[in-house]
């Protein structure tokens, strides 16, 4: 074991540390030191760290303590013996892993960094993750690369995960989505660092692959703001009691599990991560989302959602995308586990048709007549798959969906009725024996169909009632019946906009 003295302004560089090293901070360390604003007191650049421990077990008397890292490599990192609530540590285009957890902590920020496995933030206060372009220096990362004998490919073939809990102001942004540019940036110059000029090509998106996973407690007045980033899964659990925002992120596995926010919590502009790695999927499981507003979220273009035991009726929708069809929404399913897609519920349909209930609840509650209508059509087609609902119901919803879609089309009925009409009216020719005559073709008959589609015709308007067989009368009641169905139902889908 290693111990490393540190002295306030003096630059450590260069150093690898094969064993396990321990950084202790002691107020004997800052005695007669003066404060230098703007300048970091503690600095390792390009260092090589197999395990590093900081601890500070008293008040060093200092007004600022900052201890930051630049382009180093850190195998393991440790911090969670801390005293002193004024120290903070910075990392800028490092290789880190480890486990943090000191709640005195001031604030932990890391810029450009990659992660060698996973990193553990546990309740820090003050935590901001960022991807950046301006500072990226393609040289010194393929110098960083070729001391621990990697290179960037290694990095993207591994998943990036953070594990944050309870923290109180967290903000993960990029500009731009720059933490794919940063994969370009590294990938590009890792075989030539010396090349500057490059063309940022969109086939090439999507090379970290980070994982955020991010549990809230009961306390505290958090602050979340995950902006302009590409990730391959999100994970909210827990209550939080302040703002939580996700904006412009593209996301190929979004959790939220036992979530429900006391304050504010908005998602703007959430789409799957294209192209995605595996299938797109967004689990939301025993969740109280009343309090949520989705803001031009791409449900539609998830492959599969799960909603399982959660409230969300009350939650705002605005501008999103849902399925145009039933088929399509088949992929809102009621499991416990959206992994396993085949482990349904007893009460599966009836579950299914509940989301949709809620969703057509919280359309109307906004205004949003046409996705209302939209759902209306798909929980009642979701209702037919029930196999407790009565045979008679069965039949009035069967019939509905037949005709004119849940009376979300009036294409449908006005062809049923243009072909049911048209065959009836063919039928009760042949029957009068008007039909495949030897005799000239009578034009009249072609006039005299208006009169058949005319529900209040008399049954004698094309021959002598003594000329009618009981075959003529049958027909023609009976397309009466349907053709009058078709009218309600053409009537119905046109007048969808107008219901209250």
């Amino acid at each position: 074991m290693i111990h490393i003295t540190p002295t306030p302004y003096e630059k450590v560089y260069n150093v690898a540390h094969p064993d396990i090293a321990v950084l202790q901070l002691e107020k004997k360390h800052f005695t007669g030191i003066a404060l230098i604003p703007g300048q970091m007191v503690i600095t390792f650049e390009f260092c090589l760290f197999k395990k590093l421990i900081i601890i500070n077990e008293e008040d060093l008397g200092f007004e600022d303590v900052t201890i930051y890292f630049l382009n180093t490599f850190i195998r393991e990192l440790e911090i969670a013996t801390i005293t002193d609530e004024k120290i903070s540590v910075h990392l800028a285009s490092c290789i880190i892993s480890g486990r943090v957890s000191a709640p005195k902590l001031s604030t932990f920020q890391a810029n450009n960094c990659l992660l060698f496995h996973s990193l553990f933030l546990l309740n820090i206060p003050n935590i901001r993750l960022s991807y950046t372009t301006e500072n990226i220096f393609p040289y010194w990362w393929n110098q960083i690369f070729k001391r621990i004998s990697a290179d960037f490919a290694f990095f993207t073939n591994e998943d990036q995960r953070y594990h944050i809990e309870n923290p109180v102001k967290l903000v993960v942004t990029s500009s731009k989505k720059e933490n794919d540019k940063l994969g370009y940036y590294l990938n590009e110059h890792n075989n030539s660092p010396y090349h500057i000029g490059y063309h940022l090509s969109k086939a090439r998106e999507n090379l970290l692959k980070i994982n955020l996973f991010i549990q809230y407690g009961s306390e505290g007045d958090e602050s979340t703001q995950i902006e302009n980033l590409s990730l391959k899964s999100l994970s909210l659990t827990g209550n939080p009691n302040g703002k939580v925002a996700v904006e412009n992120t593209n996301i190929s596995n979004w959790y939220l599990s036992e979530f429900s926010p006391k304050a504010e919590a908005g998602f703007y502009n959430i789409n799957p991560r294209i192209p995605a790695e595996e299938e797109t999927k967004i689990g939301i499981h025993k969740c109280n989302l009343d309090e949520v507003w989705f803001d031009n979220v791409y449900f539609e273009d998830f492959q599969r959602l799960s909603f399982y035991r959660s409230k969300f009726s009350s939650a705002v929708f605005t501008s999103c995308s849902f399925p145009d069809s039933y088929a399509k929404f088949e992929n809102f399913t009621p499991i416990a586990n959206i992994h396993y897609p085949d482990d349904k519920t007893k009460n599966y349909d009836k579950d299914q048709y509940e989301i949709f209930l809620q969703l057509k609840k919280a359309m109307e509650a906004t205004g949003n007549s046409y996705e209302g209508l939209k759902l209306q059509s798909v929980s009642q087609t979701a209702l037919l798959k029930i196999k407790t609902i009565s045979s008679g119901d069965r039949f009035i919803l069967g019939t509905s969906d037949i005709s004119n879609e849940h009376g979300q089309s009036i294409g449908r009925p006005f062809w049923w009725f243009v072909g049911i009409s048209i065959i009836g009216y063919l039928l009760y020719l042949l029957v009068l024996g008007r039909l495949f005559r030897s005799t000239p073709f009578d034009a009249n008959l072609i006039g005299y169909y208006f009169s058949f589609i005319d529900l209040t015709h008399r049954s004698d308007f094309l021959a002598d009632k003594k000329d009618i067989n009981g075959w003529a009368l049958a027909i023609d009641y009976v397309v009466k019946v349907l053709i009058g169905y078709l009218i309600f139902q053409f009537v119905a889908a046109f007048r969808k906009f107008a219901r209250k």
